[in-house]
């Protein structure tokens, strides 16, 4: 859901959580593939903090800021011309640190449960 749609939606209606946390986990979902530089993978990391926090406190809010946050980072919104420059950083497969995180994720956003009720 991407950032300032939020607010059409009603707080409590079941089938808009629904949405957003499908979306979450969806988005999770194709990270998993992703070859990103270390720098972007520190980033993932944090926005993965954000989410977590989200889904615990079940806060369908920060969850789809969070989940934009993510999509921004996602390599196939552009796509470079060219061979990269010499000096571009070495883009590599999840650490396996942050691939676990990743199916943590999907696994508790598709659960269908929000954080209070696992």
């Amino acid at each position: 859901m991407p950032r300032g749609l939020w607010k059409r939606g009603k707080d409590d209606d079941p089938a808009r959580a629904s949405a957003v946390r499908e979306d979450a986990a969806e988005l999770l979902r194709r990270a998993r593939d992703w070859e990103l530089s270390p720098t972007r993978w520190s980033v993932l990391d944090e926005i993965l903090d954000s989410i977590s926090a989200a889904e615990t406190a079940g806060d369908l809010k920060q969850l789809a800021e969070a989940t934009g946050d993510l999509r921004l980072l996602d390599p196939l919104r552009l796509t470079p011309l060219g061979p990269p420059p010499p000096d571009a950083p070495v883009k590599t497969q999840a650490p396996e640190r942050i691939r676990e995180r990743l199916n943590v994720l999907v696994h508790r956003l598709s659960s269908g449960k929000t954080g209070g009720n696992r």
